[in-house]
């Protein structure tokens, strides 16, 4: 018999905290230079993992003025939507239409210090200048710790998280 609520120890819909989808969803669009086309959690695949993904383009007229704050910002932003599942894998990051910018986000990732120098992630640049990183929240497993699972949810608190402001001036005209 299939139960409406297969993984109960698994938070969702806060009632309160954080920020919606929508007004999460808001906060992307208002961007200029950048376009989301994901930006969206995920329900528990069949082992209960749930996680949250961006998709993002940058428009060429455009430059990402500190990657560090990006990052930052849609870390944080993930952990915050209350209005869904708690991610307990990752937050995924992929950057699309990098052009001549070549922002290697594993390298990003590591200066923001949400990923351990040296740690075993399965993406960075590829050859046609796209750019993915995976920052792991996950604090339950036997390799959590040397993904940097354990720092991170440390160091995001309590779900949901405060909602963050965009960064001023992040993207600005070329």
């Amino acid at each position: 018999m299939l139960t409406s609520n297969p993984y109960p120890e698994i938070p969702r819909f806060a009632k309160s905290g954080g920020q919606t989808q929508a007004e999460l969803d808001a906060k992307l669009s208002s961007i200029e230079g950048l376009n989301f086309t994901e930006a969206a959690g995920s329900k528990p695949n069949v082992k209960g993992n749930t996680g949250y993904g961006f998709r993002f383009e940058l428009d060429p007229a455009y430059r990402i003025t500190d990657p560090v704050a990006l990052v930052d910002f849609l870390v944080e932003s993930a952990w915050s939507v209350r209005d869904g599942y708690m991610p307990n894998t990752t937050v995924e990051i992929r950057f699309t239409g990098v052009h001549a910018d070549q922002i290697d986000l594993v390298t990003v990732g590591e200066e923001a210090g949400w990923v351990p120098p040296g740690s075993l992630s399965k993406f960075g640049v590829d050859e046609g200048g796209h750019s993915a990183l995976s920052v792991w929240i996950s604090n339950t497993g036997s390799r959590d710790f040397e993904r940097g699972g354990v720092a991170n949810r440390e160091r995001l608190g309590k779900w949901p998280g405060d909602a963050p402001d965009v960064p001023k001036n992040l993207v600005v005209p070329r």
